[in-house]
């Protein structure tokens, strides 16, 4: 901040947090120090949120993360190797089935272009229509089985 200028409260209130924590240079140690040796509301108002500030720390301080059991561990580490795993299998599979509609695409065309009594509008129309109906198929079985996996209804039983 300004090290020249008085600490003012209002405008420099992230510096209290930072004075409390031992973090801040000493010019701006000094300006705030100036500002609590003087005898006003607002030092005095500054003076008790430096207490807040010391307390807060003292108690967060003291506050200790409960560890987990081990089950819960073994729990977690299994479902990230699950996780894992149906990510590379969902990779693969859409891998695969994409070389396969290359693949598929690719004869699809040749096939097409050697055929001469066709007009170009229609063999466009053949491959925008297989193109668009394969991206559709893998959309609708990869989000069938997503969704099967995820309903929290699928137990439930009527």
């Amino acid at each position: 901040m300004n090290s020249r200028a008085p600490f003012d409260p209002r405008r420099e209130a992230e510096l209290l947090s930072a004075y409390v924590d031992g973090e801040l240079d000493a010019a701006d140690v000094r300006r705030i120090e100036e500002h609590l040796a003087a005898a006003t509301p607002a030092s005095e108002a500054t003076r008790r949120e430096i207490d807040q500030l010391r307390r807060l720390n003292t108690m967060t301080g003291a506050m200790r993360m409960k560890e987990p059991p081990p089950e819960e561990w073994e729990a977690f580490w299994s479902s990230i190797y699950n996780r894992t795993e149906r990510s590379l299998g969902w990779i693969l599979l859409s891998l695969g089935l994409a070389v396969l509609g290359a693949w598929a695409s690719y004869e699809l065309l040749a096939a097409l272009t050697a055929t001469a009594e066709l007009p170009v509008l229609v063999k466009g129309g053949i491959l925008a229509g297989a193109a668009g109906f394969m991206v559709l198929f893998v959309s609708v079985v990869r989000e069938r089985i997503h969704q099967r996996s995820r309903s929290r209804y699928k137990d439930v039983i009527r």
